[in-house]
């Protein structure tokens, strides 16, 4: 009906604001910190980029989304609390931004171990990097919906299919943001580049 189709709406509304406030903020810092970070290629350097962009990740993109979604989500459940559901979003987004940084950062690691002064390994292809962006969004999209799911069995019937929603939404989301990131100018850093990385964030 309507109503229904006027809270999908607003709810997508939201999570793209969300989205593009906090994850296009996450990926414009990382992009103007990245210079400074890799011109040491030591280990230090490298558990500070995963350190950095967990904390961002938790910080900026699971409170803004949380607060965009608990903000229409509270309208519909007016029991739940908008605190709960930030912490909640805030907490997956963590340990997702975590696991999702962590194969990189062992690659890295071990590129380390092996030859410092060694040129980084090259990228792979681009059906490689799509098929592990779908991986990568069917994995971390039930962990960014888990504790949210916690919060949720308290005031819904079957709240389990929350998983599979983020599960396949993340899949989707994922890769259109890699694919999309291809066509981000990284050779500027300027307002540009910042405006196609929230651009990028919104889908």
């Amino acid at each position: 009906n309507m109503s229904e189709n006027k809270f999908y709406l607003r709810w997508i509304l939201a999570n793209s604001v969300g989205e593009a406030i906090g994850l296009g903020t996450t990926f414009s810092l990382g992009m103007l910190f990245a210079p400074f970070l890799t011109q040491d290629h030591h280990i230090s350097v490298t558990l500070a980029e995963l350190l950095i962009a967990v904390l961002l990740g938790t910080l900026l993109e699971g409170v803004v989304v949380g607060f965009c979604q608990g903000r229409i989500l509270c309208e519909r459940l007016p029991q739940l609390r908008l605190q709960e559901w930030i912490v909640a979003t805030a907490l997956g987004a963590g340990v997702a931004w975590f696991l999702g940084m962590l194969p990189s950062t062992i690659i890295s690691l071990l590129t380390i171990e092996q030859s410092p002064n060694s040129s980084p390994p090259a990228e792979p292809g681009a059906i490689v990097q799509y098929s592990l962006a779908i991986v990568l969004g069917l994995i971390t999209g039930p962990i960014l919906g888990f504790a949210q799911t916690l919060i949720l069995r308290k005031y819904v019937d079957r709240a389990g299919r929350w998983l599979w929603a983020n599960a396949i939404a993340w899949a989707v989301g994922m890769l259109l943001i890699f694919m999309g990131m291809d066509f981000v100018p990284w050779e500027r850093r300027d307002l540009i580049t910042v405006v196609s990385l929230v651009l990028v964030s919104t889908i």
